[in-house]
C-alpha cells in the first residue's frame, strides 16, 4: 500500500505542470493509510463528538469501519447522508447555518480534501489566504500593509457566498484538471446530499454546507477563478514604470543647489534652510500623474480588498467590472451595501482591523560618508488599527468601558482562584493576539488591561469576601506582577502570572519574510501517536489482539470526574482517546469495565 505522504507529494508535484490532467483519483480513496491520516487530523476536534443525522459520533472508530467504507466505495454503493443543520451566533448578530455531517462522511470528506489540496494548492494565487496551510488573516493583513501609495479602496463582499455556489459551475471548474468522472460524481453527491432540520429533509440545489470538511477547499477552488481573473485585470490596469517628476520639486531642488553655493561664499544659510524645509514638504513625483496606475488585490475566503493607485473613476469602473464578472461567470452577487469605494485617508474595515493611510512624513537626520543627510522616510504608508467598536464590545464583559472601570464577574466566583486567573488570561491573550499586528495595540491595551485587572481583583475579592487593595497586595510580586503560586505533589512550586501590563504582551506577527507560494506540507505529515496506536490493533485495557479494535473518545478531559477506573487512566495519561477491543468498549459504556481484567504494564 502506497505511503500517503508519497502519494500526496507526487500529486502536488504533478499539479505544478498545468498541462497534466488527473485521472484514476477515485482509486486513491482505497488507501487505508490515507484514511488513518484523515482520522488523526479530525480526532482531536471536540466537534466530532456531536452526532450527525445517524446519531453516531467519532467514538468507536475502528479500522473495520474504514475497511467497510472502502468496500462500499469499490462497489459504488457509498451514498453520503444528509447533514444535520444547526445554527451558530454571528459576532455581528444573526445566525449562521452549520451542517454536521455523519461520521463516515467526515472521514471521506477529509480524504478527498487531502487529494484536492495536493492538486490545487500549487495553483492557487499568492493573493489568497483563507483556509490554506501557512496562511491566515495575519498573512493577508501583512500583505496589505506592505502596499504604499494606495489612493482608493474597493471593499469586496459577496452576498451569501457559501449558500450560492453554483454546483454545475464548480464541477466544470474541477473538470478542467480532474477527468475522473467517479471522483467528480462523489463530490457532486456531497454537494447535493441535502440537510435535515427539525426532522425534515431539504434538498440542496446550490451552495456548500458550512461546517463540512470539504467546504473550504471547494470555496477556494471556486474563487480561484476570480483570483486568476484579477491577476489578468491587474496586468492590464497597471501602467507606467514610475511617476513623472514633480516640476515644483525639481524647481525647488535647483534653487536649493544655487542657494548652497551662495551660502558657502557669504556664510548666510537662511535661504538654503528655508528651501530645504519646502523641499521636504513637497512631493518629488507628480501624485496626479495620469500615466501611472497600480492595482492591488488580496482575498481571505469570500472577503477581498482591492487597492487602487489612480482616480476615483478607476475604482468605480473596477467595481462595475467586478459585479458583472461575478454575476455572469460565477453566478454570484456582489453586495451593493457592503461593497464600498473608500478614500485611503478614511478607515476601511478588513478582517476585523481598520486600515488607514498614514500621511505624515517622518523626517530624519543621519550620518553618511558624505556628511549629515536629511530625508523623508515614509509617505502614504498604511497603518493597521484596532477598531474602537471591537474594543468596546470586548471591554463590556469586564465593566463600564466609558469610564474604563472594571467590575466583578459573579459567574466566575464558583471557580477556584487559579481557574479565574487562567480564564482572564485566556480571554485577554486571545483578543490581544488577534490584534498583534495593530500599530495602536500598546496604547489601547494599556487601558484595556487596567480594566481587566481591576475586574479580576474585584472578582477575587468577592470570592474571598475581602477588598480589592488587600487582594492586590497579597498577589503582588514586584512591579505590575501579580501571581498565584501552586505546589504540585512533588513539592515543586509554579507561579501563574496575571496578564496585567503591556510588558506581558508578546507581539507575534508573521515571522517569515515571504509566504511560500507552493506550501509543501505533505512531507511533514506522519502518523501521530493515535494513528500508531490504532494500527497496532491491541486493546490498551486487556491487551487483546484477536478482537476488533475501536477507539473511545471523550469531548474534553475536564468532563471526566475520575471516579471510574478507566477515567483515572485517561486523566493520568492526559489523553482524550483510549484504544479498546469491542468487548472492553461495550463494558465501558455499560459501566462494568473493571480493573480485574486490565493487562499488566
Amino acid at each position: 500500500m502506497q505511503d500517503p505522504n508519497v502519494l500526496l507529494t507526487i500529486l502536488s508535484s504533478m499539479a505544478q505542470k498545468p498541462e497534466i490532467k488527473f485521472d484514476k483519483l477515485f482509486q486513491k480513496l482505497y488507501n487505508r493509510n490515507l484514511w488513518v491520516m484523515a482520522y488523526e487530523e479530525i480526532a482531536a476536534n471536540p466537534g466530532n463528538m456531536t452526532p450527525g443525522v445517524d446519531g453516531e459520533t467519532i467514538d468507536g472508530m475502528s479500522l473495520e469501519l474504514i475497511d467497510q467504507i472502502i468496500a462500499e466505495l469499490k462497489a459504488s454503493r457509498y451514498k453520503p447522508t444528509p447533514v444535520r443543520r444547526t445554527y451558530r451566533e454571528k459576532p455581528n448578530g444573526g445566525q449562521r447555518p452549520i451542517g454536521i455531517p455523519s461520521r463516515q462522511d467526515k472521514l471521506l470528506q477529509t480524504v478527498v480534501r487531502f487529494i484536492l489540496e495536493a492538486i490545487y494548492e500549487p495553483t492557487f494565487s499568492d493573493a489568497s489566504h483563507g483556509f490554506r496551510s501557512e496562511r491566515s488573516c495575519h498573512t493577508a493583513l501583512e500583505q496589505v500593509k506592505r502596499q504604499v501609495g494606495i489612493r482608493w479602496w474597493v471593499e469586496g463582499d459577496i452576498k451569501g457566498f457559501f449558500d450560492n455556489v453554483d454546483h454545475d459551475i464548480l464541477i466544470s471548474i474541477l473538470s478542467k484538471r480532474i477527468q475522473d468522472k467517479r471522483f467528480l460524481h462523489l463530490i457532486g453527491q456531497f454537494l447535493k446530499a441535502g440537510y435535515v432540520e427539525n426532522w425534515e429533509f431539504h434538498k440542496t440545489y446550490t451552495g456548500t454546507p458550512q461546517g463540512s470538511n470539504l467546504s473550504p477547499i471547494l470555496a477556494n477552488i471556486y474563487l480561484n477563478e476570480l483570483d486568476q481573473m484579477m491577476k489578468q485585470k491587474i496586468a492590464s490596469f497597471n501602467k507606467g514604470k514610475t511617476r513623472q517628476r514633480n516640476p515644483d520639486y525639481m524647481r525647488l531642488k535647483g534653487r536649493k543647489g544655487y542657494a548652497k553655493k551662495k551660502a558657502r561664499q557669504t556664510g548666510d544659510w537662511t535661504e538654503h534652510k528655508q528651501l530645504q524645509k519646502q523641499l521636504l514638504t513637497t512631493s518629488s513625483a507628480d501624485p496626479q500623474d495620469p500615466n501611472y496606475r497600480r492595482m492591488f488585490y488580496v482575498r481571505y475566503a469570500d472577503d477581498f480588498l482591492i487597492g487602487i493607485i489612480g482616480s476615483k473613476q478607476d475604482a468605480q469602473d473596477t467595481k462595475t467590472w467586478l459585479k458583472e464578472y461575478l454575476r455572469d461567470e460565477l453566478h454570484l452577487e456582489l453586495s451593493d451595501q457592503k461593497t464600498l469605494i473608500t478614500h485611503a485617508q478614511k478607515r476601511v474595515r478588513f478582517l476585523g482591523y481598520d486600515i488607514k493611510r498614514w500621511r505624515n512624513d517622518r523626517i530624519r537626520r543621519y550620518k553618511t560618508s558624505q556628511g549629515i543627510v536629511t530625508r523623508r522616510t515614509t509617505a502614504y504608508q498604511l497603518t493597521l488599527l484596532m477598531p474602537r467598536d471591537k474594543v468596546i464590545e470586548f471591554a463590556k464583559s469586564y465593566g463600564n468601558p466609558n469610564k474604563w472601570h472594571g467590575e466583578r464577574r459573579t459567574r466566575l466566583i464558583h471557580l477556584s482562584e487559579l481557574e479565574i486567573l487562567m480564564t482572564y488570561n485566556a480571554e485577554i491573550r486571545g483578543f490581544l493576539n488577534f490584534y498583534a499586528l495593530a500599530d495602536n495595540l500598546t496604547s489601547v491595551a494599556s487601558n484595556l488591561l487596567w480594566m481587566t485587572t481591576s475586574s479580576f481583583f474585584r472578582t477575587i475579592a468577592a470570592k474571598r469576601q475581602s477588598t480589592l487593595k488587600k487582594v492586590a497586595a497579597s498577589m503582588k510580586h514586584g512591579p505590575s506582577r501579580y501571581v498565584i503560586t501552586t505546589t504540585n505533589a512533588k513539592g515543586k512550586t509554579k507561579d501563574h502570572i496575571l496578564i496585567s501590563s503591556t510588558k506581558y504582551i508578546h507581539r507575534q506577527p508573521i515571522r517569515y519574510q515571504h509566504v511560500d507560494q507552493i506550501p509543501n506540507t505533505w512531507v511533514f505529515r506522519s502518523h501521530s501517536e493515535l494513528g500508531l496506536r490504532l494500527l497496532a490493533q491491541e486493546c490498551e485495557w486487556c491487551g487483546a489482539k484477536d478482537s476488533p479494535i475501536e477507539v473511545h473518545h471523550v469531548r474534553k478531559l475536564k468532563d471526566l470526574d475520575g471516579k471510574a477506573v478507566w477515567e483515572k487512566e485517561m486523566l493520568s495519561r492526559r489523553r482524550k482517546t483510549m484504544v479498546l477491543c469491542r468487548t472492553c468498549h461495550r463494558k465501558l459504556h455499560a459501566g462494568t469495565l473493571t480493573e480485574a481484567n486490565k493487562k499488566k504494564s
